[in-house]
């Protein structure tokens, strides 16, 4: 079930990531409790720990790991 972004979020951003010949991937990230949620623009989420790395950058890659993912998903019926 996806989780709504909370108010007390310690960090909240959107994500943008345009790419050449390809569609522009939208989406929006949040650290509380030192987990990031990233949630794409069709609502399906993907959350990690942080660690020593930058979340905005974790952000962006995980937010591309979710379009790879939606490729490779069989088509519905």
């Amino acid at each position: 079930m996806a989780k709504n972004r909370p108010s007390s979020a310690a960090d909240y951003a959107e994500i943008v990531i345009e790419r050449k010949g390809q569609p522009t991937l939208k989406g929006e990230m949040w650290v509380m409790d030192g987990l990031l949620t990233v949630t794409s623009s069709d609502g399906r989420q993907k959350l990690t720990q942080v660690g020593n790395v930058r979340p905005a950058g974790l952000a962006r890659l995980m937010l591309l790991e979710l379009e790879e993912e939606r490729g490779l998903a069989p088509a519905s019926k």
